[in-house]
């Protein structure tokens, strides 16, 4: 078998059969692949002949008369390195021009490229849409003048001459318009200013490859053409523009010509649009002109005149658009333009707004306040003319009293009915008439209302004459402007019973009869008031009592008071006859009594007397000349609920023997008794208190009412407040407690306590501090000795059956030295912390049960469980806040030393927690937060450098009392907190048994006078001193502690006001 060619179809290779021809071969090919409108680009063509290969391998063949398929893999492969070779190559189609879109009347051509041997060596073949449209046996090139069918994909293939061998090219697809395009001219500006330019753009929309061809309308109406093929020019030029576009080689082929663009010229001159008269507000009826002036214009025969307006009438093309009759229609705006010539003008104008009301505006009469003139004014004052008119009556006609005046005011010379009415422009126009306006021409008498009598509050049923006066005998007409139309008639005056509803402002004013416009003023008001209740009158007496064998005198009055009350006295029963001269002077307001008795007044005035009620009734009494007065037996500045507290009624000279009564404000009235006591106050008995003295057996012997005694009562108990010194101890210190209350010299005693812990619920029992049960006079407790962390508080307390005080907050002594009965310590071991760090507080001693207490300054004591998490006896720290004490608190009622923790950010000062033994080496540091080593640092001692040579650390090899301080230190300008150092003496060896009795027995016999003397003292109200004595089998002793005390206790919850 010989092997005729090699076939490459999707990239599988193929060795046709024996006795099938090459033709026979591309024809199976053909049929099986359908045609496809695709480009063929970058693809080997389907048919390829490997002439060179074929000779090939048919030499090196032909001296084999079979191929096993192991020699044909063989040969395989040689064929796929010949292909990989580069022999062969793909034919190109190109166009020329290369553009995407095309129009009708267009010519193109195809240029197609075998990629090997001589153009000459080729038939060349073009289809479109795989149809053959020319053919050409050695010329690879085909020119096509386009129409709208030219449309389609294009192919060329060529075809050796010598060899059947062909290459079909790439696929080119043409697009082709029927319709010529059009060029779009547009410009930056339809108007040159004078010295300028302006840039002309000429485009072809969906199409590229084109240049332009650019025209300006001549003097002739014809277009010569511009210089220039670019897509915009730059013309200083009016006038009217075209252009269009072209391409290809000649003749080439051309768009349509764009539209034309006309350019004018804009003069500087500038247009506005006026109007005459120049009024603000025009008027339906009125004749206006409106104007287009121009600056600089010159003469109007320079110019003419265009005009735009939006209103419903356009203007004509002249300077003055006149307008006989404005209407609504005429409103609007207004714009307008000078031109020179077909392409010289100026701008618009600015817009000019006319508005014309539909309405006939009203003239308006104001009358001035104060003066007599007339004011006719229009709500639009331009260049109006004012007509008056007026009638004298409602029945005559109208009389012109001024004829198109500018003056818009008239003087009010005579009364009437006025009226106006305004008219302007040449052929005048009128407003509509104005309101009427009555004036009434006032006379100079002017009328006086009066009333007789002439009271300033009348009372209803008295009898009064309202009238109104007017000088002159001339007959007049009298209104009245009154409350009821109906209580008076229509002449100068008329006497009424006074009722409430005649209350209210009267005045009058006369019309002359002969003359309806002539009139007085109106008087001034006269004000009537009507009481609907009958006065009451008042009796008092200067003295309710007065000394058997004198007088007293009455007094009585009535409101409003009057010089025409008379005053009537009676004795007894208000309905017997009145006093007579033989008792007192008759119908005065004051006369003098000296009989006891029941007195009555009333008063009384007018004709018929007018009576008014009768007053309260006095009681006048002869008295004994002794004076009682309200005494408090504990005279406190302050009482408070539940107190016990005596009134007593003192009366000088109380050798007689008295019976007391007691008269007082408060909800509790005392018994008629000398002495009233009130074992517990309350808010209830406080008030003014008064109290008088009657002698026994006397009907007419009392003394007069003391003066008024205010018990004032405070239901709050008053809380003292404690302060302890020092806050930190030293050894050896003396704690002072000092208790502050309210007014201390009240009969205040003071109490003293210690807080001992509570565990069980939290909270801490007050135990009475030995020597004080009955509380010192002195605001102040001295506690020597001691020694360690410690709880105080105070009450007081005054009177007979004791009225304690609250207690005060606890407060707090605070010592950093350890003790084996309870201690704290910190894990990490030191005073100041960092925020992020875990901080833990044990607790430890000779208890099994623990709690951790905290104190912030200004705050309460709080637990660890409410900023904290307990576990056993140690605290974890949660809530972090800088600057609190902290210590420990055991079941068995121990205080552990004290810790002041302080918190910070980023630098700290290491130092001891506690207090540190005299001789002992010390060793101060400073740390950064990220750990990282430090040098330059500094450290100070109460605000003083003490170290700066740069070391990290501050030792103090033996510690003195003089190292004893605040220290804190610097780094790169961080600075730590503050630290204390306590420096404490060195502790005693504990003495051996036998010593510490001999050391008891010493003690006790020194003690036992002091013991005594404390006692002695104890009784005079001294301030008790309390020794705390650390020893060997000795806790607490107290130095005036008294066998015979018992020790008080009471609760206190922690965090709490109580």
């Amino acid at each position: 078998m010989r092997l005729h060619m090699v076939q490459i179809i999707s990239g599988r290779y193929h060795i046709p059969p024996p006795g099938v021809s090459r033709q026979q071969q591309q024809q199976q090919q053909q049929q099986q692949q359908p045609h496809s409108s695709k480009p063929n680009v970058g693809r080997i063509a389907p048919y390829l002949i490997l002439t060179q290969c074929e000779r090939l391998l048919t030499t090196c063949l032909s001296s084999v008369p079979l191929i096993t398929s192991d020699v044909l893999s063989v040969f395989i492969t040689v064929l796929i390195t010949l292909l990989d070779c580069g022999h062969t190559q793909d034919a190109q189609l190109t166009l020329e021009p290369n553009l995407a879109n095309f129009f009708s009347g267009e010519s193109v051509t195809f240029r197609c490229d075998m990629k090997e041997g001589a153009v000459t060596d080729w038939h060349y073949s073009f289809n479109q849409d795989d149809r053959q449209i020319a053919s050409f046996s050695t010329k690879n090139l085909y020119s096509l003048n386009l129409m709208a069918h030219s449309s389609g994909t294009y192919q060329c293939i060529g075809h050796k001459n010598v060899e059947n061998f062909k290459k079909q090219s790439n696929n080119v697809t043409l697009s082709v318009s029927a319709h010529r395009p059009k060029a779009t001219l547009t410009a930056g500006s339809k108007s040159i200013p004078i010295g300028s330019t302006v840039t002309l753009y000429c485009s072809v929309d969906g199409s590229a490859g084109w240049s332009y061809e650019w025209s300006i309308k001549n003097a002739s109406n014809s277009y010569e053409p511009l210089p220039g093929t670019e897509n915009h020019i730059r013309i200083s030029q009016h006038g009217l523009y075209r252009c269009r576009g072209k391409r290809g080689k000649t003749p080439a082929f051309l768009t349509e010509d764009s539209d034309v663009l006309r350019l004018e010229k804009t003069l500087s001159n500038r247009a506005s649009v006026t109007i005459q008269p120049k009024w603000t507000h025009i008027f339906s009826g009125e004749e206006i002109a409106v104007l287009c002036e121009i600056e600089g214009g010159g003469g109007d025969a320079e110019w003419k005149y265009e005009w735009r307006t939006d209103s419903s009438n356009t203007p004509p093309a002249h300077r003055e658009y006149r307008i006989s009759s404005a209407s609504p229609f005429h409103s609007g705006q207004y714009w307008c333009k000078g031109r020179q010539d077909s392409y010289t003008s100026t701008e618009w104008s600015e817009a000019f707004q006319l508005t014309v009301s539909s309405h006939k505006p009203t003239a308006v009469v104001r009358r001035t306040i104060g003066v007599e003139i007339l004011t006719c004014s229009v709500e639009d004052s331009a260049e109006w003319k004012y007509y008056w008119f007026r009638r004298p009556t409602v029945f005559s006609e109208n009389e012109i009293i001024r004829d198109g005046e500018l003056d818009n005011a008239i003087t009010i010379l005579q009364g009437g009915i006025y009226h106006c009415r305004a008219g302007r422009g040449s052929q005048s126009f009128f407003t509509e008439d104005s309101n009427a306006v009555i004036i009434e021409k006032k006379v100079s008498k002017k009328p006086v209302v009066s009333l007789e009598p002439n009271w300033s509050l009348i009372f209803a049923g008295e009898v009064v004459t309202v009238r109104c006066y007017i000088d002159g005998g001339a007959e007049w007409e009298y209104e009245w402007s009154k409350p009821d139309s109906n209580t008076l008639p229509a002449h100068n005056g008329s006497t009424i019973s006074a009722a409430v509803s005649h209350s209210g402002n009267y005045r009058c004013m006369g019309k002359h009869k002969s003359d309806w416009y002539s009139s007085t003023e109106w008087s001034e008001v006269m004000a009537l008031t009507v009481s609907p209740h009958r006065p009451k009158a008042n009796l008092s007496a200067e003295d309710g009592s007065f000394p058997v064998g004198g007088s007293v005198t009455l007094t009585c009055t009535v409101s409003p008071s009057s010089s025409a009350w008379e005053y009537f006295w009676y004795r007894g029963h208000k309905t017997s006859e009145p006093l007579t001269a033989q008792d007192a002077a008759l119908r005065t307001s004051q006369i003098s009594v000296s009989r006891r008795g029941l007195y009555w007044c009333r008063g009384g005035r007018g004709d018929p007397i007018y009576y008014t009620e009768f007053s309260d009734p006095v009681r006048v009494n002869a008295v004994a000349t002794n004076r009682a007065v309200v005494t408090l037996r504990s005279n406190w500045p302050k009482i408070y609920s539940g107190e016990a507290v005596s009134l007593r009624c003192d009366i000088q000279g109380e050798e007689d023997e008295w019976e007391y009564e007691w008269a007082t404000t408060s909800s509790n009235k005392p018994p008629n008794q000398k002495e009233y006591r009130i074992n517990s106050v309350s808010q209830l008995n406080g008030g003014e208190y008064w109290c008088k003295g009657r002698l026994e057996r006397s009907q007419d012997g009392s003394t007069a009412w003391s003066g008024n005694f205010s018990l004032v009562v405070y239901n709050n108990k008053p809380k003292p407040i404690l302060t302890v010194s020092p806050l930190w101890l030293s050894s050896g210190d003396s704690v002072i407690l000092k208790c502050e209350v309210e007014h201390p010299s009240a009969g205040w005693r003071f109490y003293w306590y210690k807080a001992v812990p509570t565990l069980s619920d939290s909270s801490y029992t007050y135990e009475l501090l030995p020597g004080n049960s009955n509380g010192t006079e002195q605001g102040s407790y001295i506690v020597r000795g001691q020694t360690g962390t410690a709880g105080y508080l105070c009450r007081a307390g005054r009177g007979d059956s004791v009225y304690f005080t609250d207690y005060s907050q606890p407060e707090f002594v605070f010592s950093g030295d350890l003790h084996s009965e309870a201690s704290l310590t910190l894990s990490p071991d030191r005073v100041q912390h960092f925020i992020s760090v875990q901080v833990s507080l044990h607790c430890e001693g000779n208890s099994t049960r623990w709690r951790v207490m905290k104190l912030m300054k200004n705050s309460y004591s709080s637990v660890c469980s409410q900023w904290g998490t307990m576990s056993g006896s140690t605290c974890n720290l949660s809530d972090w806040q800088s600057g609190a004490v902290y210590w420990c608190e055991s079941e068995s009622e121990e205080f552990s030393n004290a810790v002041n923790i302080t918190a910070a950010v980023d630098i700290i000062l290491v130092s001891p927690v506690h207090s540190v033994a005299e001789g002992e080496f010390v060793s101060l540091g400073c740390k950064l937060k990220t750990e990282q080593p430090l040098s330059n640092v500094t450290f100070y001692k109460n605000e003083k450098v003490i170290q700066s040579d740069g070391s990290a650390m501050l030792n103090i090899s033996a510690a003195s009392k003089s190292d004893e301080g605040v220290y804190k230190c610097q780094h790169s300008g961080s600075v730590s907190s503050e630290s204390w150092l306590l420096v404490r003496s060195p502790s005693s060896p504990s003495p051996v048994p036998s010593i510490a009795g001999l050391v008891f027995g010493i003690l006790l016999v020194l003690l036992l006078p002091l013991l005594l003397l404390c006692w002695y003292k104890k009784s005079k109200g001294d301030v008790c001193i309390y020794d705390t004595i650390n020893g060997s089998g000795i806790t607490e002793s107290g130095i005036c502690g008294d066998p015979a005390d018992s020790c008080e206790y009471g609760n206190m919850s922690l965090d709490s006001d109580s």
